[in-house]
């Protein structure tokens, strides 16, 4: 029986996306991470609501630090089922003896198939803003009401679905770059040990804004709920730290780019001088908005009022 390959079009193009994307969504590992994130966000979002001294109502608070739920649970696992899809295109194509395209549109077909996270990730912002229509933010909340949308929007998405986006934009680099065994394991080790460790550890003082280098950067400290002080937020407060968050929502898309293009330059046959012309204009352009991100946007602390 004769096997029909999808054209080197456009069309055919598309037509790997979708393979790509359902096998994506089936993935257990991916499904599971789904299920886990939506369950753990609706229980920290009613376990963190509290009633309010202020009016005596029900109030949510801590919203923007909640992306880390979304980030953890479907980003981290998209790297390890898009580094597995790509690596699984390469074998089905030696097992083959042939295969639908170059090395490099396979690629482009797994890297399509990311948006399957990214809905996943904007499927949790939806249900994210029912559920403050549910449960409305304490008054002093440091959200819409109390800052600039444009940096509450920002935040949302560049910590949220696009983090969910990157995870499986990553996973495909790795799979095409590291073909030794737990690669992609070690991969989201390295990750999350790099955002820890790059973000945190200065996170409030002069330089702050500097932290925003790594691919997910803590914008919103949580509030203070054992009363104490912490580097300069008062107990019960909470805050947004220094960056812009706009120009990071950019910076991070243009990282999930240069993942795409860093994958893709893996075929030799695809390392045309437009290609390599668009790597580094990627990078240049990475560079420039981490810079405009650090010295630009928030430079003080945005503190609330006493969160109770």
């Amino acid at each position: 029986m004769a096997t029909t390959l999808p054209d080197s079009g456009l069309a055919g193009l598309t037509s790997m996306i979708g393979i790509e994307a359902r096998r994506f969504a089936r993935h257990p590992l991916f499904l599971i991470g789904v299920v886990v994130a939506y369950a753990v966000h609706v229980w920290v979002y009613l376990a963190t609501a509290a009633v309010s001294s202020v009016d005596g109502v029900n109030h949510s608070h801590d919203l923007l630090s909640q992306p880390i739920v979304p980030a953890f649970f479907i980003g981290l696992p998209s790297l390890v089922v898009a580094a597995h899809l790509t690596r699984s295109t390469e074998a089905a194509a030696e097992a083959m003896g042939t295969a639908p395209g170059t090395e490099s549109r396979r690629t482009l077909a797994v890297a399509g198939a990311c948006v399957v996270p990214f809905a996943a990730g904007l499927g949790w912002l939806v249900m994210m803003l029912v559920l403050t229509r549910i449960i409305e933010p304490h008054p002093d909340e440091l959200w819409f009401t109390n800052v600039n949308d444009l940096w509450v929007w920002s935040i949302l998405l560049a910590l949220g679905p696009v983090a969910c986006l990157g995870g499986g934009l990553l996973g495909v680099l790795v799979g095409r770059w590291l073909r030794f065994r737990g690669a992609a394991a070690i991969a989201v080790v390295v990750v999350t040990v790099v955002d820890m460790a790059g973000s945190l550890s200065y996170a409030t003082g002069d330089a702050g804004g500097f932290r925003n280098w790594v691919p997910w950067s803590m914008f919103h400290t949580g509030t203070m709920s054992d009363g104490n002080e912490w580097n300069g937020v008062p107990g019960h407060a909470q805050a947004i730290l220094t960056g812009n968050p706009a120009t990071y929502l950019l910076y991070v898309l243009t990282l999930c780019a240069l993942a795409v293009g860093g994958a893709v330059w893996h075929d030799r046959s695809a390392r045309t001088p437009r290609l390599r012309m668009i790597n580094w204009g990627l990078i240049v352009t990475a560079v420039a908005l981490f810079l405009i991100t650090a010295t630009t946007g928030i430079t003080e602390m945005i503190i609330s009022g006493p969160i109770r």
